[in-house]
Order: C-alpha cells, then sequence, then structure tokens
C-alpha cells in the first residue's frame, strides 16, 4: 500500500483529501502544520506527500526541504 502524507492548516481540506486518498487505497497521514509533519516523516517515511505551501509558522518549502534530507 502506497503511503502519503496530508500537510495542510484547514483541517476541512486536509480531512476531505484524506478520504479521498483513503478511498483509493492509500495509507493516509495526516499533519496540520510542520512540527506534526516531520513527526510524522520521522515515524511513517510517506512514500508521497501533498503539502500546502502556506501554513502558519514554518512553510510548506521549509518542510519540504527537511522531508527529503530524512530518507
Amino acid at each position: 500500500m502506497t503511503s502519503i502524507l496530508l500537510v495542510d492548516d484547514e483541517i476541512f481540506f486536509r480531512e476531505r483529501l484524506g478520504r479521498a486518498f483513503e478511498k483509493r487505497g492509500y495509507e493516509v497521514f495526516l499533519a496540520e502544520n510542520y512540527d506534526q509533519a516531520m513527526d510524522m516523516v520521522n515515524q511513517h517515511h510517506p512514500e508521497l506527500a501533498v503539502v500546502d505551501l502556506r501554513m502558519p509558522g514554518k512553510s510548506g518549502l521549509d518542510l519540504i526541504k527537511d522531508a527529503t534530507a530524512v530518507h
């Protein structure tokens, strides 16, 4: 099963998109900010990610840079 990390500070969008991916057979990990997302990356090593680039605190670009360094 392919895993995907969904990162967005808007709960409605994040959860709806998560359900859509689950219906299509993905293992889904949800995070609302940089810190939660990095925890998911370190614990679960998702294969794919959909990342909101504009979030409070560290941006999605920071997350992409730091998450790719983990692998």
